[in-house]
């Protein structure tokens, strides 16, 4: 199985909904204060933050690779597909998020090509939001094991944290009758600091905002960014 979709199957056990309610509220008055219409959710995973959008009046579709998870929105009635970046027309969106570790899964040496294609998106001048995890998110929150279980299902997530990526395996087991049914798959994800990004150079930084989702200290960098 594709490990996105892997993923898309043990979201719901895995939970933190009021972390990412949290996220999608930051997003939110972020969106609003910048006065854009046409919105792009880049990884838009489940939809919920389009139905945000979609609520609070923006015209706003999403992209996402995995199906499952485009079907999970489409249920919502927003707007996704599996559409790639370089299949839209250059400048149609006045802005581009991709929201809840989108850019820690793309390798260092894809990530100024991903910019580039988010900025041929961009109308002139159009922002892109987006986040990234921390040192700190990495090591002290996402580093560790994790195992859930819920009616049928019997998840273990474990993840370990070295020379700057997130390498997270899954195991999930789900009975079917007297027997268990296996599923695993891993993902990778990558450490991106600030200057390494602004040193990409396609965009402008325009400002930060250190956002806590787990605890005190910050793990997660929300960026505000602007197409030269």
């Amino acid at each position: 199985m594709n490990p996105l979709d892997l993923y898309a199957k043990i979201e719901p056990l895995i939970g933190f909904d009021e972390q990412y309610e949290k996220l999608y509220q930051i997003y939110l008055d972020w969106l609003k204060s910048l006065h854009v219409k046409t919105i792009l959710d880049v990884g838009c995973g489940n939809g919920k933050f389009l139905n945000h959008l979609q609520k609070n009046g923006f015209n706003a579709q999403g992209i996402e690779r995995s199906l499952h998870m485009v079907e999970r929105s489409l249920s919502l009635g927003v707007e996704a597909s599996t559409k790639e970046l370089k299949e839209f027309p250059r400048g149609s969106f006045d802005c581009v998020v991709a929201i809840a570790d989108v850019l820690n899964y793309i390798p260092s040496d894809e990530v100024g090509l991903f910019f580039e294609e988010v900025s041929g998106v961009l109308k002139s001048g159009g922002y892109f939001l987006c986040d990234v995890n921390t040192l700190h998110g990495f090591e002290s929150v996402a580093d560790g094991v994790m195992a859930k279980e819920k009616d049928n299902l019997f998840l273990c997530v474990e993840a370990t944290y070295e020379d700057k990526q997130l390498q997270t395996y899954i195991t999930l087991f789900e009975k079917e009758g007297d027997l268990y049914h296996k599923e695993q798959g891993s993902i990778t994800q990558y450490f991106h600091s600030q200057t390494f990004l602004k040193k990409i150079g396609i965009f402008k930084f325009c400002t930060t905002k250190s956002v806590s989702l787990f605890g005190r200290e910050s793990d997660k960098t929300i960026m505000l960014l602007q197409k030269k």
